[in-house]
C-alpha cells in the first residue's frame, strides 16, 4: 500500500466521521459508506489507467481519495465545494506543492459535473475520476443496493425488488464512459444487471395471467 494515499485515506475517514459525512443521510441506504466509495473510486482509477499515457496518478489517486470528503449529514449537493476547501486546508498544512495543490482542486471541484466529460479540453484525469465515480456501485453492486432498499423498505413481495431493480440497476440509459477501458467495464456491469433481471423475471413467472386472479 503506498503510503502517502493510505495517509490521506486515515485524514479523510476521520473528516468524515467528525463532520458526520460518512453514512447516507437516507434512511433506506445505511449501509452506504462515503468512506469505502472513495476507496472503490481510488481502485477504479488504478484499473482506469492501466495501458494509457501521459496520466498524471499522483493528482488523479489523491483527487479520487479526497472527491467527497465535503460530504455531511446534510446539503449534499454542495459537497464538491465542500470537498475543495477541505482539501486546500489539508494541502496547506502538509505543505503541498501549489501548482499540485490547485489541480486537484480542480478535479475535485468538477468532479460532479459529468456532462463535462465530453468537453473537448477535458483533461484525461478528470474525465477517468468521473469515470471511477460513475463505475462505482453499478452492476452487481447496483442490484445488492436495490435488494438491500427494499429490504430497508420493508417491501412486500420479491416482485417489488424486481420492479426496482428494473427502475435503478438495470434502467436503459447510455454509455456514458469515454475511455476504452471505462467502456468496457460499464458494458460487463450493464449486462450482469440485465442478464440477473431476466433471470429473475423468469423465476417470478412476470406476466403471468394466474397473478391476476
Amino acid at each position: 500500500m503506498n503510503e502517502t494515499y493510505k495517509k490521506y485515506l486515515t485524514y479523510v475517514k476521520e473528516y468524515l466521521t467528525e463532520h458526520k459525512g460518512m453514512e447516507s443521510p437516507n434512511p433506506l441506504h445505511p449501509f452506504r459508506s462515503r468512506f469505502q466509495h472513495s476507496i472503490r473510486v481510488l481502485h477504479w482509477c488504478e484499473r482506469l489507467v492501466e495501458g494509457l499515457d501521459n496520466v498524471d496518478t499522483q493528482a488523479l489517486y489523491t483527487a479520487a481519495i479526497f472527491h467527497d470528503i465535503g460530504y455531511a449529514d446534510r446539503d449534499n449537493e454542495h459537497h464538491a465545494q465542500r470537498s475543495v476547501r477541505a482539501f486546500r486546508e489539508y494541502a496547506k498544512q502538509q505543505q503541498m506543492e501549489e501548482t499540485f495543490s490547485r489541480k486537484v482542486q480542480r478535479l475535485i471541484a468538477c468532479h460532479s459535473d459529468k456532462d463535462r466529460m465530453r468537453d473537448e479540453d477535458a483533461d484525461l484525469e478528470m474525465i477517468l475520476l468521473m469515470e471511477a465515480d460513475l463505475l462505482d456501485e453499478e452492476g452487481a453492486m447496483g442490484i445488492v443496493w436495490d435488494c438491500m432498499t427494499m429490504g430497508n423498505a420493508h417491501a412486500k413481495s420479491y416482485a417489488k425488488a424486481y420492479y426496482h431493480i428494473m427502475e435503478s440497476s438495470n434502467k436503459e440509459e447510455p454509455n456514458p464512459m469515454v475511455t476504452k477501458r471505462a467502456i468496457q467495464f460499464w458494458e460487463e456491469k450493464k449486462g450482469i444487471a440485465a442478464r440477473f433481471a431476466k433471470l429473475l423475471e423468469d423465476d417470478l413467472m412476470i406476466g403471468s395471467e394466474y397473478f391476476d386472479i
